[in-house]
């Protein structure tokens, strides 16, 4: 009874996902290179994947995004100012500053 799995090496879980035409024959040439079925050459791909960690967590990078969008709104507003010959006020330089402060922070963050 060698052909009997442990219980551990029982393959209990379900992955389905979805191709266009040009995906699955490009998936299928690939399979069938090797001799293998698509449902199991897409597997060993998934295995051999070799995915690295990522520097920030999901939430993190979504601050991130909110900061930089923000920063990009303001920016937006002040130039379009300037392009309307709007004069450089002390209210736009200190926002220019406090924008240039957290670039610096965020730069700081991501070179963590």
């Amino acid at each position: 009874m060698a052909n009997i799995k442990a219980n551990s090496d029982k393959q209990t879980k379900r992955i389905n996902f979805r191709l266009n035409e040009l995906e699955y024959e490009k998936l299928s040439q690939s399979a069938s290179t090797y001799g293998l079925k698509v449902s199991s050459y897409a597997k060993q791909l998934a295995l051999k994947s070799n995915l690295r960690k990522p520097y920030f967590s999901a939430s993190d990078t979504q601050q991130i995004i909110l900061e930089l969008t923000r920063q990009g709104t303001n920016l937006n507003q002040i130039t379009r100012k300037l392009n309307q010959g709007d004069p450089l006020t002390p209210a736009m330089l200190a926002e220019i500053k406090k924008m240039q402060e957290a670039q610096r922070q965020l730069w700081r963050q991501l070179q963590k």
